[in-house]
């Protein structure tokens, strides 16, 4: 076990981690404008999404109550171990993977989705993940990214004290070239603290795959970018 795995493994056991619990509004923003129908016909296969660096679970359970088959990742067993028993309860079935997202490659051509929170590591790394997640699309698939924007440095919330690895909406653009960007905002939002709500600022991309099956973004007309 790796000291990152026991780092996280301790605070899924032990820390104050609840923010890990619900799905972060700014995802499930973007999350909403992806999701397709579920299909009607159990014969048919549901849409396929791959959440990296899934901690407890949060976005994995919100979107296969929604009809995703899920695949969740993350470096934590407690965490993972934590996910499927959310998803018993829930009566909805997950993959889960132990692995650290800074070796784990996904398959290839695969996913309808792939999604990416919070996940602050290494520059190089960093590259080396988004370049796998892409891969990991199918034609048409969608990428979203949600994090900490380099303005919380002494500005918002806390994130990592390193500014490398901060999110800005150029830094991720320019590591996703073979991907169609369709949003990339600094986005300012609220977060509820023990001291009352703060400002916060997240980096918000969405990209997709070029290629056939490709969808037109949600149910509801948006995903034009325009937003944030």
């Amino acid at each position: 076990m790796t000291d990152w795995a026991e780092y996280w493994d301790r605070r899924y056991t032990h820390g104050d981690i609840g923010w890990t619990f619900a799905p972060h509004p700014l995802a499930v923003a973007e999350l909403e404008l992806v999701a397709p129908d579920a299909p009607a016909d159990p014969a048919v296969p549901r849409p396929r999404a791959l959440d990296l660096g899934a901690g407890a679970g949060r976005h994995t359970l919100w979107l296969a109550r929604r009809g995703w088959d899920v695949t969740a990742v993350d470096i934590s067993a407690v965490a993972l171990e934590r996910t499927r028993r959310q998803a018993e309860e829930a009566g909805v079935e997950v993959a889960t993977v132990l692995a650290d997202l800074a070796s784990y490659e996904p398959p290839r051509d695969v996913f309808d989705l792939a999604l990416i929170t919070y996940v602050h590591i290494e520059p190089a790394q960093r590259a080396t993940l988004l370049a796998r997640a892409a891969r990991a699309l199918a034609p048409g698939g969608r990428l979203v990214i949600v994090g900490h924007h380099l303005d919380n440095l002494g500005r918002g919330l806390e994130g990592p004290s390193d500014p490398e690895r901060m999110y800005t909406p150029e830094r991720l653009r320019a590591e996703l070239p073979d991907l169609r960007v369709e949003r990339a905002a600094r986005v300012a939002h609220t977060v509820p603290t023990s001291a009352g709500e703060r400002e916060a600022y997240a980096t918000v991309i969405r990209a997709s795959r070029p290629g056939r099956g490709a969808r037109t973004p949600g149910r509801n007309g948006r995903g034009d970018g325009s937003r944030g």
